[in-house]
């Protein structure tokens, strides 16, 4: 049996793969970089990941701001999105590890 998640997550590996030779003509076998600017490339890209990391956070904040403003509501609506009632999520979400 095939785990459907990592076929999800290898299937948009390639959709990215393809994406980045569109883009800029090169797969990842490209040798015109030294390891000084692969390690470039990786900062700038974790860089990017610590911003969306910073975003999603805000987000969240937000949203707990809201479920204290509208604790009784069976929704809660924000930048356009309608979200379930925080506390009907959370309580279905196993967070062990």
């Amino acid at each position: 049996m095939k785990d459907k998640i990592v076929t999800a997550v290898t299937d948009k590996f390639q959709d990215r793969s393809e994406v980045g030779q569109k883009k800029y003509g090169t797969s990842l076998e490209r040798d015109d970089l030294n390891l000084l600017e692969w390690l470039n490339h990786l900062q700038e890209e974790l860089m990017d990941a610590t911003l969306y990391v910073e975003k999603l956070k805000q987000e969240i904040q937000s949203l707990n701001i809201e479920k204290e403003s509208y604790a009784n509501a069976d929704k809660i609506t924000h930048n356009g999105f309608v979200y379930i009632k925080y506390d009907d999520i959370i309580p279905k979400i196993n967070l062990e590890l």
